[in-house]
């Protein structure tokens, strides 16, 4: 479920979590039907299933929000 990642916050999907939660990233990727692999120079995670090195993902301040997840929304 999805909802253990992310929250929608006035129709974006925010991660729960900071920047630093690699392993929470990769989980999230893991049960994800929209990743997508990022070009290689964008990507900050050793494991390349990680939403930190996905091609929807927009970072912010403290997090990112999920683009792949809008089309479920």
């Amino acid at each position: 479920m999805v909802t253990n990642w992310f929250y929608l916050d006035q129709g974006r999907w925010l991660f729960r979590f900071t920047n630093e939660a690699t392993d929470m990233a990769q989980q999230a990727a893991f049960h994800c039907n929209h990743f997508m692999e990022d070009d290689e120079d964008e990507m900050i995670d050793d494991v390349p299933r990680s939403c930190f090195n996905c091609m929807n993902r927009r970072w912010l301040i403290e997090g990112f929000e999920c683009r792949g997840m809008s089309v479920i929304s």
